[in-house]
């Protein structure tokens, strides 16, 4: 059996979770949502740390071990409730715990009310060496046992898939020509082959910070070889910036930290200014001057799209270009169809922050007049699927099918893109899409809103789990602009799996 969402709802509300290494109540180093063990095997140690997404890969194998031994150890008829209680119990007790324990052998036994029973009675914690009985523990088994008990509004059972990234177990690294390729091994066998695109140390850095299970990384002989696999692409950070029309001209060949637009013509800094907060890396006023602010603004800027080493706050030709996009890719080539409407797919290139870079597209009279790097999933949970495949709280991208496009609506008021924003992290504007066919899916409460915790909180992973996320303010003025043309209400999202509608 599988466990459902209310299962791992169920888990995650009692063990909660910290990203640094702490000790339970019964002295146990703990870290994420209630880990004791890494999937290698190694124990959590104190001044262990690790992201969100570490947090959650190590959830969904725990959960899948636990789901197995208990799906072996016992041997009569449960319904998706009596199982999800179970692997809960044995997230917090161990596999070996619920083996020996009365609860199984009465259930084994076909006495489901007498293990039922059983789940107080597994309240206490040795601290100290005492037993003792704990509250949250109490708290805990009341929860697990009415669940057990409960014989109506069964959960849905998922598939807990571990994302390629996280079935690496290490790394080795190749030169191809002037590119280094880094090959992902599960053992000895090939998970995925990455190139990346760009020689920046940080961009690599942040490419094996993508693999979070991975122990070694090895380098390969040069000369030797690359294993023969498909290859992605990694773009890294600085190829996520869209390219604007009619940019606007660097009056003077260098900007530097106390000018100002009073000292030359043109207003070339309070422009940067506006860029640059366009792009979520400048939050002060549109003063023209190149103080400390902007300083710190175009230094941050550099390091994502050029390395930390170059980032060295002086604006000149090569700056301003990359300041006003540089696109790498061409449009992708245009499909036959009528009508207005956007449609989604996915690259082989990722950002940045690991997650493949989507395209989206603006269709008018059934020819592409425009489009947008985009993101959506978070990067453990990127696994592309229909809209039945696809369940509620996976946090996986949005499912293939059409969908509809609902009004905009702006946390401020209308075209305000700051400072106001929406309470649960949507950013300053988003807009509502609903699933309409060919079938039915899970998934709900999907928008298309800025990449708000990812590129502007610089957090450990993107804000847009399972909604479509747009890279900075001014990509998704592009995007209200598309919609204000033409009013399209269709969005087509086809990942290539032979399910998405045909544009009408």
């Amino acid at each position: 059996m599988k466990v459902s969402q209310n299962c791992i709802d169920l888990i995650k509300k009692w063990e909660g979770c910290k990203l640094t290494a702490y000790k339970c109540p019964a002295g146990v180093w703990t870290i994420g949502i209630g880990t004791t063990c890494y999937p290698d095997g190694r124990p959590v140690k104190q001044g262990d740390k690790i992201t969100d997404q570490q947090a959650e890969g190590f959830l969904v194998h725990e959960c899948e071990e636990k789901a197995k031994a208990v799906d072996k150890l016992v041997n009569v008829d449960l319904n998706q409730n009596q199982f999800d209680a179970l692997v809960s119990f044995a997230y917090n007790v161990g596999i070996g715990a619920f083996q020996d324990s009365t609860l199984r052998r009465k259930l084994n036994d076909k006495d489901y009310e007498g293990a039922a029973n059983e789940f107080k009675r597994w309240n206490k914690a040795t601290v100290n060496g005492v037993k003792v009985v704990l509250e949250g523990l109490t708290n805990r088994r009341k929860d697990e046992e009415a669940l057990f008990r409960k014989n109506d509004s069964f959960g849905t059972p998922i598939e807990l898939e571990v994302s390629p990234e996280h079935s690496v177990t290490w790394l080795k690294g190749y030169l191809d020509g002037g590119n280094t390729v880094v090959v992902a091994y599960n053992d000895q066998q090939v998970v995925e082959v990455v190139k990346l695109e760009t020689n920046f140390k940080d961009d690599l850095i942040d490419l094996l910070q993508q693999y979070p299970n991975a122990r070694n990384f090895h380098l390969a002989e040069p000369g030797s070889p690359i294993p023969q696999a498909a290859q992605v692409l990694f773009a890294g950070r600085n190829q996520t910036l869209s390219q604007v029309e009619n940019p606007p001209q660097l009056n003077r060949g260098l900007l530097l930290k106390g000018m100002s637009d009073e000292d030359a013509p043109g207003h070339d800094i309070r422009e940067m200014q506006e860029r640059l907060k366009d792009l979520g890396y400048y939050q002060k006023e549109l003063d023209g001057i190149f103080g400390s602010g902007t300083d710190e603004a175009v230094r941050k800027f550099q390091a994502d799209v050029f390395g930390h080493s170059e980032a060295d706050g002086k604006v000149g030709p090569k700056t301003w270009a990359k300041l006003w996009g540089e696109e790498t890719t061409p449009p992708p080539t245009p499909q036959p169809a009528l009508g207005s409407y956007l449609r989604l797919t996915k690259t082989n290139q990722k950002d940045g922050d690991g997650l493949y870079i989507l395209i989206l597209e603006y269709i008018k009279n059934g020819q592409v007049k425009d489009h947008l790097k985009v993101c959506s999933g978070q990067r453990s949970k990127q696994l592309f699927r229909t809209g039945p495949q696809s369940v509620s709280g996976s946090m996986e991208p949005l499912p293939e099918g059409k969908w509809y496009i609902n009004d905009i609506l702006w946390a401020g008021g209308k075209d305000k893109y700051g400072p106001t924003v929406f309470s649960n992290g949507l950013g300053p504007v988003t807009i509502p899409i609903k699933y309409v066919r060919p079938n039915s899916t899970g998934r709900s409460a999907i928008e298309i809103h800025i990449d708000w915790n990812g590129k502007y909180c610089h957090g450990p992973c993107p804000g847009t789990a399972g909604c479509l996320g747009i890279y900075d303010i001014a990509d998704y003025k592009k995007l209200v602009s598309w919609l204000r043309d033409t009013n399209p209400r269709d969005l087509y999202v086809d990942w290539g799996l032979g399910t998405c509608p045909q544009p009408q």
